[in-house]
């Protein structure tokens, strides 16, 4: 399991196998708590993190953002973070996901792309899970986090001070529980090779999670060395 700084930390051992399974269960398991919560709860609770994140030291001193932007009634949504950042002066990048080749034929993976204001984010349309999704055309003028433009990355010059991070679930532990693709942690990876060779440091990692979402202390979540943990978790008080 790898912390934020691309330390690794001693993680539990288990067949591979084992290990999948045991993620598909948890994830079934706290997919169908959330989906008893009501619009209003979900408004409610993410009223609440808005709230702690907008208090955030890091956050209130950042100059570059990464934010997920939301899957409508499954997690916490993140527009009024995104249209704060955006009014306070931050630059703010959200997730592309895209195919690429690879020897076993063709994969995705995921880069963070600059949002050029409120219209830009009021501009993009939802994609197959409602989420609103930056448009292919629009992708090579937009500002890459890992630097340069578009998906040809540079890594010459590093953007973000902090990046808020979705999950299935999170434990006090501060380990998470993804989707299941890997589109953030092998991201992470490259960002942290990408600091490594740069010699910055990598930014804060905030988990943010609805109540369901994080999980009691006495549970953990079954991780491996792939894994990452957040800095942070913020679910609602």
């Amino acid at each position: 399991m790898r912390r934020s700084g691309g330390i690794i930390v001693r993680a539990r051992q288990m067949a591979t196998g084992t290990l999948r399974q045991e993620k598909t269960q948890l994830r079934k398991a706290i997919r169908a708590k959330v989906a008893k919560l009501s619009t209003g709860e979900i408004q409610e609770q993410s009223q609440s993190v808005t709230r702690q994140v907008l208090a955030l030291k890091e956050y209130q001193t950042a100059g570059a953002i990464s934010v997920f932007l939301s899957m409508p009634g499954k997690e916490v949504s993140t527009t009024d973070v995104v249209r704060d950042a955006l009014k306070a002066g931050k630059e703010v990048f959200v997730p592309y996901i895209y195919e690429v080749a690879v020897p076993e034929g063709r994969d995705k993976v995921m880069d963070m792309l600059r949002l050029r204001s409120e219209s830009d984010l009021d501009s993009l349309k939802p994609d197959a899970w409602g989420i609103p999704t930056l448009s292919d055309d629009s992708v090579p003028l937009r500002q890459n986090a890992l630097g340069g433009y578009g998906l040809e990355s540079d890594s010459a010059s590093l953007q973000l001070d902090l990046i808020f991070v979705p999950s299935v679930a999170f434990d006090h532990e501060r380990r998470r529980l993804g989707h299941g693709r890997g589109f953030y942690d092998r991201y992470l990876e490259r960002y942290s090779s990408a600091a490594t060779r740069c010699g910055s440091q990598m930014p804060l990692l905030v988990g943010l999670a609805l109540a369901p979402q994080l999980l009691p202390e006495t549970d953990s979540i079954p991780v491996d060395d792939n894994d990452w943990l957040v800095d942070r978790i913020i679910a609602p008080m």
